[in-house]
């Protein structure tokens, strides 16, 4: 009688990261676990975006990343497109090349390319962990239209107790997921330490994020989302907790203006509306859109992100249910 099954792959083919990172059954193991192996792809993160973590992919989609292990990745930059040979192994629940006996061996075989588009994962997906979301490890991930559930996945909010950098976000499915602050390398924070009391940009319960950007990353049993730099945090939304709710529609005047390559848009809405806030050049032309959804009543402050705009004259207009208003804003690289 057989009681298990068994079976291999013949390729005639190099070896892929697919076929590395692919654990069928959910344990998270890679068949080639503790096998020497040579695989390439492109750097989406380095040593400047996340803290001592290195990621390479070979496209989008499902068991497309993995992480890298050993001083000698050290030197890499994200774009680079590299070979790399080493020991397959799992670590704390993450699957990666290199050991600490060996490391890795590295070639940078072209200094720049295009790095693979972040894919589209709802918060159930990594929330709810296990085999759906294992696919997802190691690679570049993006939730759309979330909302902070909870400004401290950990404890109370504040330095106080446990505090680990993370918050719980979630999308339409309502199922909270985790993503890291500390790591990255980002101006965003859920006040972990109380020097960060002043500093901006505490994100708290109820702010909106139209995207979030990152590395699915695993430990201490959560899947959580690290993102890299303050351009993986897109159309962020922050409401004010500490003033009386508005008795009017206002936009206020952008701060700081004139600005590089950031600024902030504030404004009040007395009731329950939809809301439309949109950046327009000279010509009328829109060019982006930083708010498009139902809002509460509130104070809101929304950041518009100019990188990669050049300087000038650009407007944004709000239209909050019959209330209509624009004002101009100055741009200066």
């Amino acid at each position: 009688t057989v009681s298990g099954k068994y079976f291999y792959k013949s390729l005639d083919r190099p070896l892929t990261i697919q076929d590395v990172q692919y654990s069928p059954y959910g344990s998270g193991y890679s068949g080639y676990n503790n096998y020497e192996v040579t695989i390439e792809g492109v750097i989406t993160s380095d040593t400047s975006d996340i803290v001592g973590q290195i990621y390479m992919q070979n496209g989008s989609g499902e068991w497309s990343g993995i992480q890298l292990f050993g001083t000698q990745t050290e030197g890499l930059k994200r774009g680079n497109y590299v070979s790399v040979t080493g020991i397959v192994n799992e670590i704390y629940g993450v699957t990666r090349i290199g050991n600490l006996d060996k490391g890795v061996q590295v070639s940078v075989l072209t200094d720049l390319v295009d790095v693979p588009e972040a894919t589209e994962v709802s918060t159930a997906i990594t929330g709810t962990g296990g085999l759906p979301a294992e696919k997802y490890e190691d690679v570049l991930v993006k939730f759309l239209s979330v909302t902070v559930v909870d400004e401290n996945a950990d404890g109370e909010a504040g330095p106080d107790g446990a505090n680990y950098g993370e918050i719980l976000v979630a999308d339409g499915t309502g199922v909270g997921t985790r993503v890291e602050l500390q790591d990255g390398k980002n101006d965003y924070h859920n006040f972990w330490d109380s020097s960060l009391e002043n500093e901006p940009i505490r994100v708290i319960e109820g702010a909106t994020f139209d995207e979030l950007v990152g590395v699915l990353f695993y430990s201490f049993g959560n899947y959580k989302l690290i993102p890299r730099n303050n351009d993986d945090f897109v159309g962020y939304t922050d409401i004010d907790e500490n003033v009386e709710l508005p008795k009017t529609f206002s936009l206020s005047q952008n701060y700081p203006n004139p600005f590089n390559p950031t600024t902030v848009i504030q404004y009040s809405i007395p009731e329950i509306t939809n809301v439309k806030l949109k950046i327009y050049d000279m010509l009328g032309r829109e060019i982006q859109t930083l708010v498009s959804r139902e809002q509460n009543a509130g104070l809101y402050n929304v950041e518009f992100n100019a990188t990669n705009l050049s300087s000038g004259v650009y407007f944004y207009r709000i239209e909050a249910g019959s209330f209509v208003d624009s004002k101009k804003l100055l741009l200066l690289k």
